[in-house]
């Protein structure tokens, strides 16, 4: 070993940079990491308790690992309620919900068999500010440790059943909140919908038939306009603007950070300009070939009056969760016939020189360009 090497590596050994052979280097506050196991532990302990005992399977969702607390992230928790549940990442019942780190750290335990579940929510104001040099989770009572922890019987088909239950306990934020989103995620969750479509609804935090939609359109774009080769990839020029456009970018990584994705909202009156064949617009679809420098498109519409049509659905009646939770639920059977709601409006090809990106160039009118305006 070079002797200016040798005496580098001893010094970060002495340092605590660099362990000895053998030895384990962990990344981050181990500390941390032991609190926030434990905390998710002692949760699930009272989870266990209301529910009458631990069920056979559960199904896990938390926003650990986003939700950062006393300024200490809490990745830590999700292999808390790893051990205490048997849920895991790779059985597909450990899910983790985007969320921002300003958001309440929480997580909730299913019961696949019967409905039941238990919400936690962390109490931020009870956990140590120094967790290096406060008091083990031990030490802090249940009661403090978390400012909410409710039960409530989640099953899709019993909510519906009677659905004015359910809205008083929405009414009561029974989760804080987050009733919708726990009850559609942990539902679809439970019913074996494809694990791809299960990420992009936890990118979204919540399932709604938006993220249904952009399931759809992303599977119609493997039948219609499939990549045929590494050197291929999709430009989405997004228009008019709704959910779609997270799952859209979780099942094809089309971001807008990596150029995959223009984002040009669509107002009313922009709407009532369309030509009555692109009344249900949702968006501009480009293949793009960057060894060839070649590509083309399709602009496409959705159709949500054909899918309440087929599932007689009536938006207007129950309660505004009511009917998109029954639309979410409807929609499951329709993931591998995604035309019977997407339809191409259009079919063009760039022309010589043209990229993706001139289509959302300023000073461009893409809809112009394409034919789509009166």
């Amino acid at each position: 070993m070079n002797s200016f090497f040798r005496v580098t590596l001893c010094l970060l050994v002495i340092l605590g940079v660099v362990g000895q052979p053998g030895a384990t280097f962990a990344a981050g506050n181990t500390t941390n990491y032991g609190f926030w196991r434990d905390v998710a532990k002692q949760g699930t302990v009272e989870a266990w308790r209301l529910m009458g005992s631990k069920p056979a399977e559960v199904i896990v969702l938390t926003n650990a690992g986003y939700a950062v607390v006393q300024g200490s992230s809490t990745e830590g928790c999700i292999d808390g309620l790893s051990q205490a549940t048997g849920a895991t990442i790779g059985k597909a019942n450990l899910l983790e919900a985007h969320s921002s780190r300003e958001n309440p750290l929480w997580f909730l335990v299913f019961d696949k068999d019967t409905g039941n579940s238990v919400y936690c929510e962390v109490n931020s104001q009870a956990v140590p500010a120094n967790l290096g040099n406060g008091k083990p989770v031990g030490l802090i009572a249940t009661d403090r440790l978390f400012s909410k922890i409710s039960a409530a019987n989640i099953d899709a088909k019993t909510i519906l059943a009677n659905p004015t239950a359910w809205n008083d306990q929405v009414k009561a934020k029974v989760f804080n909140g987050k009733e919708f989103a726990l009850v559609t995620l942990a539902n679809v969750a439970a019913a074996g919908a494809p694990y791809d479509f299960v990420k992009a609804a936890l990118y979204h935090d919540h399932l709604c038939p938006g993220v249904n939609s952009g399931y759809l359109i992303a599977n119609y774009l493997d039948k219609q306009l499939p990549l045929r080769s590494a050197d291929e990839k999709y430009y989405i020029i997004s228009t008019p603007v709704w959910c779609k456009e997270d799952a859209l970018q979780t099942l094809l990584n089309t971001t807008p950070g990596k150029s995959g994705m223009a984002i040009l909202p669509l107002d009313n009156n922009g709407k009532e300009r369309l030509i009555p064949e692109a009344q249900n617009l949702a968006g501009i679809y480009i293949r793009w070939n960057s060894k060839t420098q070649t590509g083309d498109g399709l602009v496409l519409s959705f159709d949500f009056s054909q899918a309440n049509a087929i599932s007689g659905i009536d938006n207007s009646k129950g309660f505004p969760w009511e009917s998109k939770l029954k639309m979410d639920l409807f929609l499951l059977d329709y993931y591998d016939k995604p035309e019977v709601f997407v339809n191409i409006i259009k079919n063009f090809a760039l022309a010589p020189g043209e990229k993706p990106e001139s289509y959302a160039a300023l000073g461009t009118n893409v809809l112009e360009k394409l034919g789509l305006i009166k």
